[in-house]
């Protein structure tokens, strides 16, 4: 036995296996004390689905914004990309003389951007230059809002009271406008500060702003109280301060798109009287619709600058659609059937909403990464990659990489939420024919600075571009300084 004895000695001594490129890269992430305590989720996986590097691939992370991979594929995959959504003005009641008595209706079915920048004024110019087609020079009745398409709820589902007036929490619904925001501005005035909201549909709100000397503080907090459309604006503004924008989100989406609506009408020439007494008759009519623009450019907000309004009404959108309601139960629902026709393993996936907001969401860093290699097959392929952010020139990445070995090679989804920071996407070498790589990196309960969880993840993934062959910008740079130029 002598001989098996010099055996085992010999498999004891053996060197192991050099780690690739990639797995230091990854032992270096793991090891990295600010993150000390966290949990870290990794899987990086080439064009056939092998598995080049993963730590707790299996295991379920909260997801912050990534998860609006899942909606905006899902969306893509079930709509389609020319898709759009119409939003609908109804009419009820005899028309005598130039004056509806009765109703005008606002019906929504889900757009996110109607009432947005100059597409919602022509939008409204519309609606105006319909009425009066219709024979409509004044309304005494009333104007409504239907917002009854996607369902009844308005908030994700764990989402967090404290932020509820934030811009990036506007409630959703089958019927928004303007992004369900209003801008509060606070400017310098001769003797006291001015403060205007716009659009100036809601109460006037409740202002203490103190206007303090020139080169003093400049502080100021905006806050709408839950359940209630009163804005307070408090703190100070200096004299010589330039003026101070915030969004502040509505609490009731369909009456903000009516006060909007009524709003514009009267500015058009559309005279409005309310009136609660005049009782509408008859059948409603079709005065106008309203198309959104396609569903391949809803997704570039969406993904591009992670806007969670688009991200909440896409994935209802594609529920309603498809199981008749736009609940958050049927968002989850609809999305893992979705997801397994991808070729997705949906096991051990909670969906509580389709932004990202929500702490009960759970997805596994191999979900992220078999969804973005279905994405490369799928018929939205184009639609989907395009609209995701670049390393180090557009969107949510822009001012990240830029000067890493993955800046303009980086094409990848960022999330963030208080203790979570994700990056899933794709990596491409040098060569722009090569196939890329698809990595997912999922950070949770870190106690360091987001600033630093987010150095780590783009420390990791540089190196993982260095790995392919990628150059740093600075070195491109140099690199093509020195390239004669043909003249």
């Amino acid at each position: 036995m002598v001989w098996m004895a010099g055996l085992l000695a010999a498999c004891v001594a053996a060197p192991s296996p050099t780690p690739s490129p990639m797995e230091a890269a990854l032992a270096q992430l793991l090891a990295r004390p600010e993150l000390a305590g966290g949990r870290i989720g990794v899987c990086v996986v080439g064009s056939s689905g092998e598995v080049l590097a993963a730590a707790n691939a299996d295991r379920g992370f909260a997801t912050a914004s990534n998860m609006k991979l899942i909606s905006a594929a899902v969306a893509l995959a079930t709509l389609g990309g020319e898709h759009r959504v119409p939003t609908e003005l109804w009419m009820r009641g005899p028309v005598s003389a130039g004056v509806l008595h009765g109703e005008l209706m606002l019906r929504g079915h889900g757009d996110p951007s109607f009432g947005t920048g100059a597409a919602g004024k022509a939008a409204f110019k519309a609606m105006a230059s319909a009425l009066r087609e219709a024979g409509v020079q004044r309304v005494v009745g009333r104007v409504v809002g239907d917002d009854s398409w996607l369902g009844r709820e308005h908030l994700g589902l764990g989402w967090q009271w404290d932020y509820l007036d934030e811009d990036y929490a506007a409630p959703f619904g089958g019927l928004c406008c303007g992004g369900n925001v209003v801008t509060v501005t606070v400017r310098p005035g001769l003797s006291e500060p001015v403060v205007e909201v716009q659009p100036s549909v809601l109460p006037a709100p409740r202002v203490q702003v103190q206007q303090v000397e020139a080169g003093g503080s400049t502080r100021l907090t905006t806050r709408r109280a839950l359940g209630s459309d009163a804005i307070e604006v408090t703190g100070t503004i200096a004299k010589d301060a330039r003026p101070q924008s915030v969004q502040v989100t509505v609490r009731d989406p369909a009456a903000f798109a009516v006060a909007v609506l009524t709003s514009e009408l009267r500015q058009l020439g559309i005279a409005i009287e309310e009136r609660a007494d005049v009782v509408a008759e008859g059948e409603p009519r079709l005065v106008v619709t309203h198309s959104s623009p396609p569903l391949a450019q809803l997704v570039q907000p969406l993904l591009l600058n992670s806007n969670n309004l688009y991200a909440e009404q896409v994935a209802r959108l594609a529920a309603r659609t498809a199981l008749g309601d736009g609940s958050t139960a049927n968002v989850e629902r609809h999305a893992k059937a979705t997801l397994a026709q991808l070729g997705v393993d949906t096991t051990g996936m909670v969906i509580a909403d389709g932004s990202g907001l929500s702490r009960r969401n759970l997805v596994q860093p191999r979900q992220l990464t078999a969804l973005l290699l279905a994405v490369r097959g799928a018929p939205f392929r184009e639609a989907f990659v395009q609209a995701l952010p670049v390393a180090g020139e557009s969107g949510t990445l822009r001012s990240r990489f830029r000067d890493g070995h993955g800046k303009g090679h980086v094409s990848a989804k960022t999330g963030f939420i208080s203790r979570v920071v994700c990056l899933s996407g794709y990596l491409d070498g040098p060569d722009p024919v090569d196939d890329p790589l698809i990595f997912s990196i999922m950070v949770n309960d870190f106690t360091c600075s987001e600033e630093a969880a987010k150095a780590a993840v783009d420390a990791f993934v540089n190196q993982l571009a260095a790995a392919l062959g990628c150059v740093r910008s600075s070195e491109r740079d140099r690199e093509s300084e020195l390239k004669p130029v043909d003249r």
